[in-house]
């Protein structure tokens, strides 16, 4: 078996101990309790990384050490181990395509990790399980996203935001769903998984769905009800065969995918579909 380990920086080491003067800032801010909680998420998320590794040599079992952010070609490998929280988790999770995911809550105290199953404390218990095939994995139906300007497709698990790049701007787009089409002006549009249905599209007022369902969702934001304008589109669970279609009529749209570290421009024009994967993700999820 072929491992990678796939871990992220703290916010601590990557933004506050690399500058001497963010670090001064950070400790004339806070309070002495808030300064310190940094440090210990910090502290707690290396000393987790450190434990898993060592239970990895101690099985002798063959791994890479990746941090996020890194390029790596994924096909090498066979189980992918996170090492971190959910942003983790699903940065592997759009990389993955037949290798089983499995997340590990470096700091479960603070570090919000939905998809992750088990901690540090009890890696070496679980990895025995696994290994002797005691642990079944699970499928998650992710989304596929394409565009119509060439940029990449991918494979998403939790969620697509589809918004102006401005928060305070307004969105503008046509929005198809099936045969129905209609401009729209709004915050945004929702797009999520039934994996992802308990986080930004929920608190837009979508549902939450059973994990496992195939099923995904959309949701406008704060679509703009002036001049009497009366929407049909305005959200709803769809099969994972149907198609969702929204056309820019913006000249600096974006789209999120899996929260704010991938933004993908979204210009006058650019269409970008989005429907079930046929590829879902298995992971470890007890």
């Amino acid at each position: 078996m072929n491992i990678l380990l796939f871990y992220k920086n703290s916010t601590y080491a990557g933004y506050f101990l690399s500058d001497r003067r963010r670090l001064a800032r950070l400790e004339g801010l806070l309070d002495s309790e808030e300064v310190e909680r940094f440090r210990r998420t910090h502290s707690n998320h290396f000393w987790s990384l450190s434990s898993v590794e060592a239970v990895l040599k101690m099985r002798k079992l063959k791994f890479t050490k990746a941090c996020r952010g890194s390029s790596l070609d994924y096909g090498n490998y066979d189980l992918i181990i996170t090492v971190g929280g959910d942003g983790t988790f699903l940065e592997a999770a759009r990389q993955a395509k037949k290798q089983i995911v499995w997340g590990i809550n470096s700091d479960p105290a603070w570090s919000v990790g939905r998809f992750c199953c088990g901690s540090a404390r009890n890696f070496s218990a679980l990895l025995d399980r696994v290994l002797a095939g005691k642990v079944s994995s699970r499928k998650l139906q992710r989304l596929s996203i394409s565009f119509s300007d060439g940029t990449q497709s991918m494979n998403v698990l939790n969620d697509i935001l589809i918004c102006h790049h401005n928060p305070a701007a307004i969105s503008r787009y046509y929005l198809t769903v099936g045969a129905s089409r209609e401009e729209q002006r709004s915050s945004g549009v929702w797009i999520a998984t039934a994996a992802g249905s308990s986080g930004g599209i929920h608190s837009a007022g979508g549902k939450i769905l059973p994990l496992e369902s195939k099923s995904f969702q959309y949701k406008p934001r704060e679509l703009y009800g002036g001049n009497r304008v009366r929407y049909r589109l305005t959200g709803g669970v769809l099969k994972s065969a149907q198609k969702i279609v929204l056309t820019s009529l913006m000249r600096e749209g974006v789209v999120f995918v899996d929260g704010s570290h991938v933004c993908l421009p979204f210009s006058f024009g650019t269409k970008v579909f989005v429907q079930g994967s046929m590829d879902p993700l298995k992971i470890i999820f007890e």
